[in-house]
């Protein structure tokens, strides 16, 4: 699959937006706005950045307990669960999702804040993998996603020139970068050392592959 503009490559496909708490910015709620095969979850607060940028969302769930004004104040389709719970509101409405068919899935407002939060939503990347699904944490700093088995091709975009790579196993095999300024000092990455860090890409585009195991792949600003 191809990136273009540092997009994932079903934007103008069939996806799912889940939309968390972590603030957005007015680029990001166009974006959101200009997919024309949207089908838009809040997940709890996430409400609220739907409201501040005029967005309406097919569906909001979570258990409430950080939405300004609670429950009786949200309007259309919603989906209530008690606070103490096992899945995240994110989580929530990836299942919520998968359920309803998709299989492409962009989480905006899932970057930034409390540490704790990021890594679950990264976590959730894995999950989507696990269930035959692709998905991405967007921001304007960062936009992040995870492969499987698999090889992505990324074109060159000067907003967002870090492209870092790590083994979300305990080990990946059979791993390329091509057209990075580094190219890989071993085919294997391990989690317990950052070989994959910080590269960039030198022409038009570059792919990293990986023929056994997964790698969570980061552009940033």
């Amino acid at each position: 699959m191809t990136v273009r503009d540092n997009r994932p490559p079903y934007f103008g496909e069939k996806v799912c937006v889940v939309l968390g708490a972590m603030p957005i910015t007015a680029q990001e709620a166009q974006d959101i706005a200009g997919l024309p095969h949207c089908f838009l979850i809040c997940a709890d607060a996430g409400l609220e950045n739907a409201r501040a940028y005029g967005l309406t969302p097919d569906l909001t769930l979570g258990d409430f307990d950080s939405l300004a004004g609670g429950e009786p104040d949200i309007e259309g389709e919603k989906l209530t669960f008690p606070v103490e719970k096992d899945d995240t509101d994110t989580m929530l409405g990836i299942k919520e999702g998968l359920d309803r068919g998709y299989r492409r899935f962009l989480l905006y407002g899932s970057l930034g804040g409390r540490l704790d939060h990021t890594i679950a939503n990264i976590a959730s990347l894995r999950y989507l993998l696990d269930h035959g699904a692709h998905g991405w944490l967007m921001s304007e700093q960062n936009c992040v996603t995870m492969i499987k088995d698999e090889s992505i091709t990324f074109l060159r975009d000067d907003r967002y020139p870090h492209l870092s790579v790590f083994s979300y196993d305990q080990v990946a095999r059979g791993v390329t970068e091509i057209g990075g300024k580094y190219a890989p000092a071993a085919h294997e990455l391990n989690n317990v050392f950052p070989l994959g860090v910080s590269n960039s890409i030198v022409g038009q585009e570059a792919t990293v592959s990986v023929e056994d195991g997964v790698l969570l792949i980061i552009r940033a600003r």
